[in-house]
Formats: C-alpha cells, sequence, structure tokens
C-alpha cells in the first residue's frame, strides 16, 4: 500500500515538472498586461518632451469593466530598467504592437522608435519589449531588438509592428519592418528596398536575434521600395496558421519622381512565413498607410484592406479592400475602393480628406460582418472624422454608415482646425461588456494631442459617457507637440 502511495505521487510530481509554467499558462489576449481579462489602452505620443528632448513616449491607461482608469504609466526611453536613452528624433512610441511573447499570462508590448540613432548608423531604428506581470507592465526587465544585418543607415526599423503566432508553438512572435534597409541599386542610385524580422517567441520572452527576415523582390528596374513600410497578420491560405501581409511604400508622387509601390503576401510554413510573393504593384499602391486583413464580406477567406490616405489629383484618400482567390498562390479576384462618397456619407469641402490615414476592423454591430473604422482627419480644416462602414454579404455597404467628429453631439471638446481628430484609430472591447469599444486620437489637439473613448452600444458605438484624455489631465508636465495620440495599440 505504501509503496502504491509512494509511486502514485512520483507519477504526480513528474507530470508537474514535465510541464513548464511557461507553456502550461494560458496565453494572454493582446494588451492584458495584468492578467484581469480587459485589454488595456495604449497610447503613443512620439514627440513626447523627455529631459527637454522630443524623445517619445507611450501612455498606458489600463482597463476594467468599469472602463479607463487615469491611473496611467508613461514609459520612455528613461524609464528605469529601459535599455537606451532619450534623443531628439527618436520617435519612441510611433509604432505598437503587444502579445504574450513568454506565455505567462500576461500580455507584453512592444513599442518601436524608428528614428533610433546609434554610435555607428543614423536613424538605425530600435525597438523595446516590456513584459507584463500581476502589476501590469514592469520596466525592469525590457528589453531592446535591433536590425540583425549590416545595411542599417536610416533603416528604420520599427517603423511597423504585428504580433503573432507565426511559427505555431504556442507563443506569440514578433514581426518588425525596417523599410529603410537592404538598399538596392536603382537609377544609379541607392534606393532602400527593405526588409521584415521575425523574432520568435519563448518561455524567456522574444529572441534577440531574428530567426527569420523577409525581403521582397529587389529587382533593379521594378523592385520593392521600403517593402514593410506597413505589415499585417491573419490566416490568408484557411489552413489555420498565420499568414504576414507586407506593403511597400514607394514614393507617391504627381511628377517624374513617383515609384511604384507593392503589396505582398508571406504564406506561413513550419517555422514561419517561407518567403513572400508579390500580389499589386504599381504607383497607385504606393504611400499606404494602413494595411490589415479582415472579413468585411463575410466569406470563408478574409480580405485584405489597403488605406492610402492621400491620392495623385486630391488629398481625399482611399481604402481599397481586396478579395483573393486562389489556393496557395494568390490573385486579386476583386478590388473595392472607396472613398467618403462610396459609404453614403456625402458632405462638402474636405470632408473626407485624407481618408484612410488610419483604420481598424471589427464587428461592431455583431453581425458576422467586419466593420472599417476609417480615419479621415484632414476634414473640415484639419478638424477631422471617423467613418464607419458596414461590412455585408455584398462588401461594405453604402447606407446605413456614420460618421463622428469632435462637434457630434455627446462627444467630449468640440473641433477646431488642425486637432487631425481621426489620425489613429483602436478597436478593442476594454470593458469586456461584448462590444467593441471606439479609441480616437487627435494629435494636433491643444497642441499636444488627445483621445477620445466611445463605448460600444447597441449596434455601434453611443457618445453617452464619452471621455477625452490629454497629457496636461494626466497630469503629465511636458505636453507641447508631443503628438499624443498619434498611434494607438490595436489588434
Amino acid at each position: 500500500m505504501r509503496s502504491y502511495v509512494w509511486g502514485a505521487l512520483l507519477v504526480v510530481l513528474l507530470g508537474l515538472v514535465a510541464v513548464p509554467p511557461a507553456e502550461a499558462a494560458r496565453r494572454a489576449k493582446p494588451y492584458d498586461f495584468d492578467g484581469n481579462g480587459h485589454p488595456d489602452l495604449v497610447v503613443g505620443a512620439p514627440g513626447l518632451q523627455v529631459n527637454g528632448q522630443p524623445a517619445g513616449g507611450v501612455v498606458v491607461l489600463p482597463a476594467s469593466a468599469t472602463g479607463m482608469s487615469q491611473d496611467e504609466k508613461v514609459i520612455t526611453q528613461s524609464s528605469r530598467g529601459v535599455p537606451g536613452a532619450s534623443e531628439a528624433g527618436d520617435e519612441f512610441g510611433r509604432s505598437i504592437a503587444s502579445g504574450d511573447f513568454n506565455r505567462d499570462g500576461y500580455a507584453d508590448l512592444a513599442i518601436g522608435a524608428p528614428g533610433e540613432t546609434s554610435a555607428k548608423a543614423l536613424h538605425v531604428g530600435a525597438v523595446t519589449v516590456v513584459y507584463g506581470s500581476a502589476h501590469g507592465l514592469g520596466t525592469k526587465h525590457a528589453r531592446r531588438l535591433r536590425i540583425s544585418t549590416r545595411d542599417v543607415y536610416e533603416a528604420n526599423f520599427g517603423t511597423s509592428l504585428v504580433a503573432a503566432d507565426f511559427d505555431r508553438d504556442g507563443f506569440a512572435d514578433l514581426a518588425v519592418g525596417s523599410p529603410g534597409a537592404a538598399p538596392a541599386v536603382r537609377d544609379e542610385f541607392f534606393q532602400p528596398s527593405g526588409t521584415v524580422s521575425v523574432f520568435g517567441g519563448g518561455r524567456k520572452g522574444l529572441s534577440r536575434a531574428a530567426h527569420l527576415v523577409l525581403r521582397g523582390d529587389r529587382d533593379a528596374s521594378d523592385g520593392d521600395m521600403r517593402f514593410g513600410e506597413r505589415i499585417a497578420a491573419g490566416d490568408l491560405d484557411l489552413d489555420g496558421d498565420v499568414d504576414l501581409v507586407v506593403a511597400s511604400d514607394g514614393f507617391a508622387d504627381s511628377g517624374d519622381d513617383s515609384m511604384p509601390g507593392s503589396l505582398s503576401y508571406c504564406l506561413n510554413g513550419r517555422s514561419g512565413p517561407r518567403g513572400c510573393a508579390r500580389l499589386a504593384y504599381g504607383v497607385g499602391w504606393a504611400g499606404p498607410s494602413s494595411v490589415l486583413v479582415a472579413n468585411v464580406w463575410g466569406s470563408e477567406r478574409p480580405e485584405i484592406v489597403l488605406a492610402k490616405p492621400v491620392g495623385f489629383d486630391d488629398d481625399e484618400g482611399h481604402v481599397t479592400v481586396l478579395r483573393l482567390k486562389g489556393s496557395k498562390r494568390f490573385t486579386v479576384a476583386e478590388a473595392r475602393s472607396m472613398n467618403g462618397f462610396d459609404v453614403g456619407l456625402p458632405g462638402t469641402g474636405d470632408w473626407a480628406a485624407r481618408l484612410g490615414a488610419s483604420v481598424d476592423a471589427g464587428d461592431v454591430d455583431r453581425d458576422g460582418y467586419a466593420d472599417l473604422v476609417m480615419g479621415a482627419p484632414g476634414a473640415n480644416d484639419g478638424r477631422g472624422r471617423v467613418l464607419v462602414a458596414r461590412g455585408g454579404a455584398d462588401g461594405p455597404r453604402s447606407t446605413g454608415n456614420e460618421a463622428y467628429s469632435q462637434d457630434s453631439p455627446g462627444v467630449p471638446n468640440a473641433g477646431e482646425s488642425q486637432d487631425y481628430f481621426g489620425s489613429s484609430v483602436t478597436l478593442l472591447d476594454h470593458d469586456q461588456d461584448g462590444r467593441l469599444d471606439l479609441t480616437v486620437g487627435a494629435p494636433g489637439e491643444n497642441g499636444s494631442g488627445a483621445i477620445t473613448t466611445l463605448r460600444g452600444a447597441g449596434d455601434g458605438f453611443t457618445a453617452a459617457g464619452s471621455r477625452t484624455f490629454d497629457l496636461r489631465s494626466l497630469g503629465y508636465e511636458h505636453p507641447e507637440e508631443a503628438g499624443f495620440g498619434g498611434s494607438l495599440g490595436h489588434r
């Protein structure tokens, strides 16, 4: 009997040892830094004054069942434990992503500083990773990621970020765009080709070295220029794995200096994306501001959404939804491009200027179709507005849509020239009531920036109880030209 008891106890103990705690833990949802089940709000202020220098920072607003708290946490490169130093032009907080990189049940935060300069290279860029805990984000064990190539001059590593489990090991990984890296010779000049680096997650967090570096087409005559300017993740081939989508910036201009942009997809393999194939190429694809994967049509395969806030002949901006066809090699089955009039919201003047400067997608009305939320920060002399285009069986709808601005009834403050309301948008269910909440950035508000949150209600959003946060209300003493709200953490 005694032998049986000890044998059973030994089996239990061995079972406990065989499963590392990090692997056994529930993987946290993005932005749930303290594990309370509520995603927190992360606001970038890439021009924030730190020690007298416009170096940048991020502000984290904790969330709970009652909504957002003003018990904020400000993280800069001068925060204790954060590698590096705050320097002018770092743009710390220009890009933001979140995932549970060490799978300990607490989400972690990746912060891009594409303007970071090293002793050897100008604007090489850097990414800082801050890990979550039961007490939220703690900077004591923050890490810095750098580009793993010698082509570092003005690489702008950290311009774009996306977190997802690319290698299917249960840990979130991080893809980082460096659109200025890997220059190629074109027209007798070196032009930035760009790279995307993938850093693998594990029990100790993200690896310091990229295990995969992706490049676009480097052909001297028609190669990709600034590959990695925008990146997104989603399951394009419906095999259950996460694939990568990469947009190249090119150079959009009405003269002879225009350079084509491109859109590529990188299907997942056993250890991550295997390589990239071009989906679209041309001057009309240059200058993307956002790219994401969403299911607007509600069909089995999701679509790719690409936004351009400026066109050749005007500054109205367009958002294009691409439906794909094929299995492992895709082509565009349909490309539907929208401006403000196409979503059934008529107006006058520059009412939809720079539409698509920011875009997010989610099922706002819970009907099974992803809806598009699109910022138009140049609207109405820079006052700005946000347009919501509903998804449906026939794609984005042209009726039943709505727009929000700081002049909408119930929204705090009033729209002023150069507020640029709509420069950033994000959809997250902060109070976990089953409805997505909308946060909108206005980085020009009162010279330093502000954000406005609207709670999800019914089949959309309600201005009742909406709130505005700015640096002054949060007690920060150096608000001027901080660009608070210039970026927001989104899924």
